[in-house]
């Protein structure tokens, strides 16, 4: 008897890229209204191909671009600064959100780099400090949990890690299904697996197995979803308290790195020594611990960091709106 595959296994399959998989991924998606999206993606693989400073430059003219023409991201980039950086005057501001926006230009052919870029060239661009602390911890037998932020360029650090360790990476689906398949795809060529971000399950099997996962927590996490506010840049910020909780039901080690772009088209991956004491059994208290260490990155290369998003759209009942 024959069993009918459901489509996420059929998806799995189709992860792996067969001519037949490709064949199948491009008839779906011919529709005229993914015709943009294909010219998008040609027009990254192209740029892919150019030397690094050519990559660089065509990036920085996308984020100029963004800068004049996204009036609503622009918006939220300069009141997140004004809310986590009240110390800077407005110009000041407007200078760290025009070089932010030029830097995400720049992410977004990292992206790109990311997906298709060959691994060894990808090496040769990263320096990395701190591997002796990933090699130590999976040492141990237990899970490892690399704790990290949403730092621009994060798809192209993600391809360094994987040179160092198979990993499996949390993900959040695209609203676009073309972006979200091409993105599930090239991650499970790229790394080992992919996790739903919501999948907590899936996490705590792949933690108590001894695997390594990829998690970046600072995201505004509704207190409906399990949030909980804790301070962040001085503002009480609705956030996950999974990093704890993971590790109190795992015994997983917590491994903080992070990525930072260094000058001439260079990278630095980080990888700090493992979280002590952690969970302390205060989960208020471990939330804020994870807040505070990612805070302090973002302090160091506060342009690198992903503005654009609404880290403050949910408040405690008694303060208003941000946004």
């Amino acid at each position: 008897m024959t069993t009918r595959k459901t489509g996420h296994e059929a998806e799995r399959r189709g992860s792996q890229g067969t001519p037949r998989d490709d064949r199948l991924l491009r008839a779906r998606f011919l529709h005229p209204r993914f015709w943009g999206v294909w010219l998008a993606l040609g027009v990254l693989r192209a740029v892919v191909a150019a030397p690094q400073p050519a990559r660089m430059a065509f990036g920085a003219g996308i984020g100029r671009l963004l800068w004049q023409f996204a009036g609503k991201r622009r918006r939220i980039v300069l009141r997140n600064l004004a809310l986590c950086f009240p110390e800077l005057d407005e110009a000041q501001r407007q200078a760290l959100g025009r070089e932010n926006f030029r830097l995400t230009g720049i992410a977004i052919v990292e992206t790109a780099m990311g997906w298709w870029l060959p691994m060894d060239r990808i090496a040769e661009l990263h320096e990395v400090v701190g591997r002796e602390h990933l090699a130590a911890a999976q040492a141990g037998g237990r899970g490892v949990l690399l704790l990290s932020c949403h730092m621009l360029g994060l798809e192209l650090s993600g391809a360094m890690i994987r040179q160092l360790t198979p990993f499996k990476a949390l993900y959040r689906e695209d609203r676009n299904p073309l972006i979200a398949t091409l993105v599930r795809r090239v991650r499970r060529r790229r790394i080992e697996d992919v996790i739903a971000n919501h999948d907590m399950r899936g996490m705590i099997r792949a933690l108590k197995r001894g695997e390594t996962i990829w998690y970046a927590p600072d995201e505004n996490i509704q207190p409906r979803r399990g949030g909980i506010f804790v301070p962040f840049f001085g503002l009480q910020a609705a956030t996950t308290p999974a990093t704890a909780r993971l590790a109190e039901r795992t015994g997983c080690v917590v491994l903080p790195c992070y990525p930072q772009r260094l000058p001439g088209g260079r990278y630095r991956l980080i990888i700090e020594p493992p979280l002590t004491a952690f969970p302390s059994g205060d989960i208020h208290a471990d939330t804020e611990r994870i807040n505070q260490l990612i805070e302090g990155w973002i302090r160091q290369q506060p342009e690198q960091y992903l503005w654009v998003r609404k880290r403050f759209r949910s408040r405690p009942p008694d303060e208003p709106p941000r946004y």
